[in-house]
């Protein structure tokens, strides 16, 4: 994965998220945990790229298909209806 993917992916997570805490109660408890866990794992991936880590400890998570379809659902709903998040909205 490249950096602008790593960056890409992070910013969809980060705004499901958000959509869900501040819109919609889209996921549960157990989806946002694994939601941050590929965060989480993202993170450790652009780490490694930056060189601050080693191959060895870049964690490997993905989300499963049942919650990767939520998250590609709601990501649909932010599209849609042109939501921006809290902080988004009042720095424009």
């Amino acid at each position: 994965m490249t950096a602008n993917e790593i960056t890409t992916r992070l910013d969809i997570l980060y705004n499901v998220l958000l959509y869900c805490s501040e819109k919609h109660a889209t996921f549960s408890k157990f989806q946002r945990i694994c939601i941050n866990q590929e965060r989480g794992a993202l993170l450790s991936r652009f780490s490694f790229l930056l060189d601050e880590i080693s191959e060895n400890e870049v964690r490997d998570y993905k989300c499963p298909p049942v919650i990767e379809a939520k998250i590609q659902f709601t990501l649909q709903k932010i599209k849609d209806t042109n939501w921006l998040a809290f902080e988004q909205s009042r720095l424009s």
